[in-house]
């Protein structure tokens, strides 16, 4: 199965991500939902998953940066895996010191590393979000591709225009942050009204609002709404539906292969039309940024 891609830095991603919320047991529904996802999930479980992904066409996971997810991806990629990992920083409250924290993640050589969307909105209504410059900085002196999540929207407008040195932003359908775990119409509205305001790359999470959705609405809804270089992270539960990804996989191709999208020349197009219309080199970047790669990267 073929899923067209989108550029991040020098890397190709498929617009459709596989999420690792489940693997960390991140329900978003209940403390007992969440245990289930945890038992489900064994080392072995979540290599069974990625395996699944490649097989249908996703070439890139995005993951929490902890412990355990960066040994499973080891293990993962020594047991002859190809998926590239976008890597999410944890919680602040997980880690000392940020900048010390991102040298391990480092070490496991992800793709990407973006900022925990939540922590950025928490710096954000504490007047500290000019505090991320300099672990921004670290990412890209540690080679990988930078990238800023958030739950709000207006966040996501805030850094763009204040220019924040990224290469894409993570920006959550519904606010979270504001709103815990209501997923409110309003909110899905304006964030595609950013997303679309916006010629940086972005990855859209939080797209069938943790399996509240019905997946191929909510899956054409987000492609009709985001840009076509953009992409979707949708964190995918197997236990009791095994061929979910397949599924998902299958959904995205066709949506994008009856719209048009599926080739990826249409998808160059339009983004150099956004360069033109907004005035920029490369999304608001540098055009040497796209020569960027993460040390050791498996994938191009």
């Amino acid at each position: 199965m073929k899923l067209p891609t989108i550029s991040i830095a020098s890397h190709h991603v498929t617009r459709l991500v596989i999420g690792g919320n489940p693997y960390s047991g991140i329900s978003h529904r209940s403390a007992a939902a969440s245990k289930a996802m945890i038992d489900y999930y064994t080392t072995h479980q979540i290599m069974a998953d990625l395996r699944q992904a490649e097989v249908n066409g996703i070439n890139t996971v995005l993951a929490r940066a902890d412990r355990h997810i960066m040994r499973v991806l080891n293990e993962y990629w020594n047991a002859g895996g190809a998926i590239q990992w976008i890597a999410q920083t944890p919680k602040d409250t997980e880690y000392a010191n940020l900048n010390e924290y991102l040298q391990i993640v480092a070490r496991y050589k992800p793709m990407a590393i973006y900022h925990h969307g939540g922590t950025t909105d928490k710096l954000y209504a504490e007047g500290r979000l000019g505090s991320l410059h300099e672990s921004l900085k670290r990412v890209r002196d540690l080679g990988c591709a930078v990238g800023l999540g958030t739950h709000d929207p207006q966040i996501l407008k805030y850094c763009y225009t204040e220019g924040y040195d990224v290469d894409f932003y993570v920006c959550a359908l519904y606010n979270h942050t504001r709103h815990k775990e209501l997923y409110l119409p309003d909110d899905r509205s304006a964030a595609f009204a950013a997303i679309q305001a916006i010629p940086t790359p972005i990855i859209a999470i939080k797209v069938l609002a943790a399996g509240r959705n019905e997946p191929r609405e909510a899956l054409q809804l987000a492609l009709e709404n985001i840009k076509p270089t953009d992409a979707m992270a949708v964190g995918m539960y197997t236990q009791f539906q095994p061929d979910q990804i397949h599924q998902n996989a299958r959904t995205v191709a066709k949506l994008l292969s009856d719209s048009g999208l599926e080739d990826s020349r249409n998808i160059i197009g339009k983004a150099q039309q956004n360069e033109q219309d907004y005035g920029t080199g490369s999304y608001g970047h540098s055009r040497s940024r796209g020569s960027l790669r993460c040390d050791g990267a498996r994938r191009s």
